[in-house]
Order: C-alpha cells, then structure tokens, then sequence
C-alpha cells in the first residue's frame, strides 16, 4: 500500500486543492458546502490520476529508469497494475464530475455538455502529459496547459460552478494561482534539467538552462504578486496574500539559487506547493475592505 501512496505523490495535492478553494472564495454569498466538496473531490482524483499517469508515461520512455523514488522506475508496481490504476482513477474521477455537475447545474443541458466537455479535457491532458507518442509535457507545453488547466480552469471553472458568472476581475487571481503552480513543475524542471536534455525533453528549463530558468521563476512570482494585487485595487480590499507571495517567493528564490541536489530541489517542490496553498488561504482572510 505504501508503493501505491507513494505514487500518488502527496504532495502535489494541495496544488489541486488551492485552486478549488480560491474559486469557491469568488463568487459573493453564494458559497454551497457540496459544490466545495464535490470539486475538490474531483479535484484530488484528477491530480493522483495525473500522477500515476506521469509514472507510467515516463516509465515507458525510459525518462525515468534512473529515478528510484518512482515506483515503476523503482519496480514497485507492474506497469499492468499502475496501467489498472490509471483507468480505475479515470472512471472515478469522470463519476465524481458527473454527480459535481448534477449538483451545481441540475436540468440546465447546455451547461451540463459544456462542463462534461471540459472536463474529458481535464483527464485527456493529465493523461496525455507524458503518455502517448505526441504526450505534450515532451514537447515544451507542460507549462501552457497547467497554467491553463490549474489557473484559468481550475479557478474560473470552480467560481463558475457557483454562480454561473465569469466577472473580468477574476481572471487575476487565476493567472496568479496559475503562475504559482507552472512555478511548482519549473522547479521540477529544473531539478530534471540535465536528465531532460539528453534524453531530448523539451521543457522551458531545458531550453532557458538553470540561470534562465531562475529568471523565469522569478518572473512567475512577480506575474503572481501583480495579479492579486491588481484583484484586490479592483475589488476594493486587501488581504495578505499580496505580501506572503513576496515572502515566500523570497525565501524560495534564495533556497533555489543554490540547491544542487535532487533532493534540495525537492525540498523546495514541497516548500512552494504548500506556500500556494498557504498564499490561498490568506487570500480569503480581507484585512480591509
């Protein structure tokens, strides 16, 4: 069982989560407890589903034979079970979806077929990551869908669930969440970054080397920092969100400048997947308004 939690990669589930709870934040008074849970439910499966997906993916090409901490490249699991396991989430995180939008949407079909096609969408791109022959996270676009699937979707779609509006002031902590978590796959596209080039991944970092890769990651926090605060001039209060973005993006540009290890690049995975949570929750605490 330990191999199997193990690949679930527990750590990157409060990325998953934190878009979840940002969306539900935005629409005004029209909170419902079972929407929440429902998506982050969804959610959840979604993340563990694109996990075992990217086991699997790199498996097969061979990424990963050196990585140990991977449970195939480890032998583990069989790529026949983990192969189980992928369609197993696939039906379980369809279901779960389904129920979400009979809940949220109830007889209103044409919502209903919208949602229901983006949300095959979700689980085509956590699959189709590192799976299959043309598996974008090869070829330079991981950073594109999730900001696009964690950030605009995530958030948005979430929010949408609610009160089926879309307000234009919304999209700005959606791009700032989406910054965060792209920030979460560039410090493992980092951490990758030699492994990567010779087994011809295309990654931003593999094509930025570390120094431009560090760049780039500041850049997201500062696309991150601006976001929120152009939100909160818009809607007219102030959280803390704004300033823990500057401090944690502080203390984690600094740690990554000089990690040199897998495991200090790690280290730093888990600090900003927890920090973007963290920076979410504040986001709902307004200290004026």
């Amino acid at each position: 069982m330990k191999h199997w939690i193990a690949a679930f990669r527990l750590k990157t589930l409060p990325l998953a989560l934190g878009a979840i709870i940002l969306g539900s934040s935005l629409p005004r008074f029209e909170f419902r407890f079972e929407i929440f849970a429902l998506a982050a439910i969804t959610a959840i499966l979604l993340q563990i589903l694109s996990n075992l997906a990217n086991d699997y993916g790199d498996f097969k090409k061979g990424t990963d034979k050196h990585r140990k901490d991977r449970q195939l490249g480890g032998g583990n699991i069989t790529p026949k079970a983990m192969l189980t396991a992928i369609w197993f989430f696939t039906i379980l995180t369809l279901a779960a979806g389904i129920y979400l939008l009979f809940v949220a949407f109830a007889n209103n079909w044409e919502y209903w077929l919208k949602f229901l096609g983006l949300g095959i969408a979700c689980i085509i791109a956590a699959i189709s990551y590192t799976v299959g022959k043309k598996a974008y996270g090869y070829y330079g676009l991981g950073d594109i869908f999730v900001f696009i699937f964690f950030g605009l979707v995530g958030v948005l779609g979430t929010a949408f669930l609610y009160d089926q509006q879309i307000h234009h002031y919304n999209f700005f902590p959606a791009i700032a969440y989406g910054c965060l978590c792209v920030g979460v796959l560039n410090v493992n596209n980092i951490r990758d970054l030699d492994k990567d080039v010779l087994t011809n991944k295309i990654t931003f970092a593999s094509k930025l080397g570390k120094n431009g890769a560090l760049a780039y990651q500041i850049l997201l926090l500062v696309i991150a920092f601006i976001s929120v605060l152009t939100h909160h001039f818009l809607s007219i209060y102030m959280s803390l969100a704004p300033f823990s973005i500057l401090a944690i993006g502080y203390v984690h540009i600094k740690k990554l400048q000089v990690a040199e290890t897998a495991e200090e690049y790690n280290k730093q995975l888990k600090f900003l997947s927890i920090g973007s949570l963290a920076i979410v929750l504040l986001f709902l605490l307004k200290i004026y308004y």
